[in-house]
């Protein structure tokens, strides 16, 4: 069975596998494989012209059924193909080379074409380039002669074994063109065609010849004679023959004379033949001289004959018959030893004839006799006695009307008693019969349910057939309701279930058993359906509810372990940010050291952090402003304003609060003030504020930056060009001195720059230019020791907690430094202004004028900005030296 199921898989592999190489065909054809084989099927596709195959490598092709006029000689490129099917065409020519090329054909079927003579097919040429030709069939086709005396007539093919030439119009069949043309032709099929004459044709190979249905009236003797490997004659249904001289042939197997009215036969010259068909014909009688040589008959058909009487020993030198037909005849009696000598004889078929009772027949060998159809109408107790073998006995359609007891066979297998009188079964019945598998009772006269104690001694009975019996259904009968228990329960034994229903009482009549008793055994079967309904949705409950709670479960537990996992990760980013917390207030704590650097100014915060840090409790411009007392201040603030020739560096000090910006908005205009584009000109405009509150310049007239351009017009964009970026802030580290660059930059360094007019450790001499040069630095201001013993003023909110800043020493750390710009002609001048003031000195009114316009130029730089206002006169900027503005690195300390 494994081999069987592995066969088919393979199959059906293979199957799907053409599928898709099927592509390829012809719209008009289908492709499949079958094995190792493509086919191609192109019948009734009404083609006129040969499809293209593209190169397909076809074994089998089928263009039955089409309009072809001509031969295909293009199928000759095919290589591969065996077999061409063409019949049912419209071909009426063969030329001599149509079948070059066709190497591998082996099969070519031109049957029922249009074909009208014999010259059409050129039979002389055509055939011999075909080298492996084996069946032609030129059936259908008016040939009106087979072969001819020229030569020109004479089918050639040395390889061709099978010619048919069935309904071709042939009248005269004879000469030695088979033996001469066709010398490996072993079977010739002339059925159905008109043969007047019947001459010798002489072959050494020829085995098989079908003369059926010829309108043959004898057969010549030397026509068989002349066939010395001769196997099989058939010259059935040939209603005149007349076998008048005796046929003779050493070779002969199967001889078929059926459907010829013969009334006598003669098979003595038949020795060899083990198959005799002689069906249809008007034999009247069997003796012993029927079969007298003819020791080798295997099988015998005698059916539909006229026989009446058979003797005993008709069948006795038969050692060799397995089968025998005598069915449709006229046997009323039948010899008990007639097949006792038979000891190969397996089938007996005797339906259809006049017996009358089944006796007692003797055989050792039969295991199947059939009676069907008989007039048989008692049974013999002991018929099956002598029937040591026998496994299958058919007495349906007979006259039984009861089956008689106590018969026996310990072989019987099959009882077939339909279609009979039965109307009683009794307990011995089948007692008999321990073998008994199958029991065909329907069509019988059967009321009465048969008890299941009739049963009990066939054990290996399976199968059984009721129907069509008049059984009376009495649901209330015990036995009743046993017996369909007997028959319905697993193995089911009943094969027709369906038909088999009541007859009586009429309110059951043409029910089932089923449907008219299923009000009363309803309660049996409803404590067996009911008992099965209740386990089986018990179970599925059960099944339903540990489903549902294994599921819970899975849940659950991926519930609980993703639960511990978010505890896990909490516990840890907890345990991480209290570790970073202690660690940045172990930083905070930690005691500063005189000019220290700020932890935070490698790492500066952002925007955002910024505007969240605190704010400035007042406004303040450098360090050295929140190192100093309000009383140095103050004192400042008195000697600016006494002496008129007060330092710009001193003035630069001074702060005006209520026009200084907030420092959160300093820092958010940083970013714009270092990107934006610095037009040359003046701007006035107002102030926009963002949501943020940080500043933003209207865009038609804004001014940048805000507190520079109130009282001034800058001639030149370097003056706020000089703020790059934060390293120039005032908050950050001053530039070094021009004695701390390495030689390498210091070329770099202009010698009108600011870090060479200001750097004292060049001598006077090579700085004529500076205004410094006369003069020299001024001391700074230290505190006094009361002040340091005071607390300073709260610039800003204690944002580092109690880390003590450390004041600058020196004036010089001021943020911005005011110089004139390096031009000798300028520093001349101003030279001259100074020794001229000194003489004749300036009215008290003008020198005041130019103070307070200091002063207010100073506030307005300390106010946010980072320029310088411009110094001297209130004359015009035209008039003036250029005022140039030198910023130093922003400390990155302020946060």
């Amino acid at each position: 069975m494994s081999k069987l199921c592995l066969l088919f898989v393979i199959y059906l592999f293979s199957y799907l596998a053409t599928i898709t190489y099927a592509v390829n065909c012809p719209h008009s054809c289908k492709c499949a494989w079958v094995l190792d084989s493509l086919v191609v099927e192109c019948s009734h596709k009404g083609l006129a012209e040969q499809a293209n195959f593209s190169d397909l490598p076809i074994d089998h092709l089928d263009m039955s059924h089409n309009n072809l006029e001509k031969f295909p000689i293009q199928l000759a490129d095919i290589e591969s193909l065996v077999f061409l099917d063409l019949s049912y065409n419209k071909i009426s020519q063969l030329a001599e080379t149509s079948l070059d090329g066709f190497q591998a054909l082996r099969v070519l079927l031109l049957a029922h074409n249009s074909f009208t003579s014999w010259l059409d097919l050129n039979p002389s040429q055509t055939f011999r380039n075909a080298i492996s030709l084996k069946y032609l069939s030129l059936s259908g086709n008016n040939l009106e002669t087979f072969t001819g005396d020229t030569t020109e007539h004479t089918l050639v093919s040395e390889s061709l074994n099978e010619l048919e030439l069935n309904d071709c119009g042939i009248t005269a069949v004879g000469g030695d063109h088979l033996i001469n043309g066709l010398p490996a032709l072993y079977r010739l099929a002339l059925s159905g065609n008109m043969l007047n004459t019947l001459n010798v044709m002489p072959s050494t190979s020829l085995r098989t010849l079908e003369l059926s249905n010829c309108s043959l009236k004898h057969i010549p003797p030397t026509l068989i004679e002349s066939l010395p490997a001769l196997q099989t004659l058939n010259i059935s249904w040939n209603f005149a023959l007349e076998i008048k001289d005796a046929l003779i042939s050493e070779s002969l197997l199967k001889l078929d004379v059926s459907f010829c009215n013969l009334d006598t036969i003669n098979l003595i010259g038949f020795p060899s033949l083990a198959h005799a068909l002689l069906r249809g014909n008007m034999l009247r009688k069997l003796d012993q001289n029927t079969f007298v040589n003819n020791k080798l008959l295997e099988v015998v058909d005698l059916a539909r004959n006229s026989l009446r009487n058979v003797e005993a020993d008709a069948f006795a030198k038969l050692k060799h018959l397995t089968t025998i037909d005598l069915s449709y005849n006229e046997i009323a009696h039948l010899d008990k030893n007639l097949f006792r000598a038979n000891d190969a004889l397996v089938s007996i078929n005797l339906s259809r004839n006049a017996i009358e009772k089944f006796t007692k027949l003797v055989s050792n060998s039969v295991r199947e006799i059939n009676f069907s159809g008989c007039e048989i109408i008692m049974i013999d107790i002991n018929a099956l006695t002598g029937l040591s073998a026998i496994q299958r006995i058919d007495l349906s359609h007979t006259l039984i009307k009861e089956f008689p007891p106590h018969m026996r066979s310990e072989t019987l297998q099959r009882l077939n008693l339909s279609n009979c009188k039965l109307s009683a079964i009794s307990n011995t019945t089948f007692s008999g019969f321990p073998e008994l598998a199958w029991l065909y009772l329907n069509g019988n006269r059967l009321t009465n349910p048969i008890p299941t104690d009739y049963f009990r001694s066939n054990h290996y009975l399976d199968a059984i057939w009721l129907s069509d019996n008049p059984w009376i259904c009495d649901c209330h009968d015990s036995t009743f309701m046993n017996f369909y228990d007997y028959l319905t329960a697993e193995p089911q034994k009943l094969k027709d279930r369906v038909n088999v229903r009541c007859a009586s009482p009429s309110n059951f009549y043409g029910k089932t058993w089923e449907s008219a008793c299923a009000y009363y055994w309803a309660p049996r079967e409803r404590s067996s359906t009911v008992e099965k309904a209740w386990t089986t949705i018990m179970l599925f409950i059960l099944i339903i509810a540990v489903g549902a709670f294994a599921f819970s479960c899975v849940q659950k537990y991926i519930k609980a372990r993703k639960q511990r996992r978010d505890r896990r990760e909490y516990r840890q980013n907890r345990d991480e940010m209290m570790e970073i917390r202690a660690q940045n207030e172990r930083m905070l704590e930690e005691a500063g050291t005189p000019n220290a650097p700020c932890p935070y100014e490698n790492n500066l915060p952002s925007y955002e952090d910024a505007l969240r840090m605190q704010k400035l409790v007042r406004p303040v411009k450098s360090m050295v402003d929140l190192t100093e007392t309000e009383h140095i201040r103050r004192a400042k603030l008195r000697r600016s304003q006494t002496n008129p020739e007060g330092e710009i560096d001193d003035a630069d000090l001074l702060l005006d609060d209520r026009k200084r910006f907030r420092s959160e908005e300093m820092l958010s205009n940083r970013a714009k003030e270092r990107t934006a584009l610095i037009i040359p000109f003046a701007r006035t405009g107002y102030v926009e504020y963002t949501k943020s509150r940080s500043r933003q310049l209207s865009v038609e007239d804004g001014r940048f930056p805000a507190a520079h351009m109130k009282s001034q017009n800058l001639k030149s964009a370097e003056k706020i060009a000089n703020f790059q970026s934060y390293e120039h802030s005032p908050y950050t580290k001053r530039r070094p001195k021009l004695a701390d660059i390495p030689p390498f930059k210091r070329a770099t360094v202009r010698p009108d720059s600011v870090e060479f007019l200001t750097d004292p450790e060049y001598e006077d001499q090579s700085k004529p230019g500076s205004p410094f040069a006369r003069r020299k630095p001024k001391t700074p201001t230290m505190p006094t020791v009361a002040s340091l013993d005071r607390p300073l003023a709260p610039a800003i909110e204690d944002y580092f907690g109690k880390v003590q800043k450390s004041r600058a020493s020196s004036l010089e750390d001021s943020d911005f430094q005011l110089v004139n710009e390096p031009e000798i002609s300028s520093i001349a001048e101003l030279r001259n202004t100074s020794s001229g003031n000194d003489d004749g000195g300036l009215p008290t009114n003008l020198e005041r004028g130019r103070r307070k316009k200091r002063l207010n130029s100073t506030s307005r730089r300390a106010s946010g900005n980072f320029t310088a206002a411009a110094v001297g006169d209130s004359s015009s900027s035209s008039d003036r030296e250029p005022v140039v503005v030198v910023h130093k690195p922003m400390r990155e300390t302020l946060f």
